[in-house]
């Protein structure tokens, strides 16, 4: 069963290695690094068996103007290929866009 749950420091390879494989553009550790410590309840992983199977990397908008309403970006999103088509991506934005 495909669990999710919030990303941590130590998912961060494994997220980085499901984007090497799924995505044409590609983000240094640091990249990765500076989302979790900056807005740690946006990004999320799927984890099979201890495996980043799918993970969404999120962040807040930091220049809203007076008057708007705050809101968020979605970074990057991926699903290992062997495991799309079970609505992981799906679950991945509802839990991201919940917390945001």
């Amino acid at each position: 069963m495909v669990n999710i749950r919030l990303a941590r420091v130590e998912d961060l390879m494994g997220m980085q290695a499901c984007n090497l494989q799924n995505l044409p553009e590609n983000y240094t550790l640091k990249y990765y690094l500076y989302h979790a410590l900056t807005w740690p309840q946006l990004s999320y992983v799927a984890e099979e068996d201890g495996k980043i199977v799918g993970y969404i990397l999120a962040k807040m908008e930091e220049d809203v103007a007076d008057g708007d309403e705050p809101h968020g970006h979605v970074t990057s999103i991926s699903v290992l290929r062997s495991y799309r088509r079970l609505g992981l991506a799906k679950r991945l934005m509802i839990q991201s866009r919940e917390c945001s």
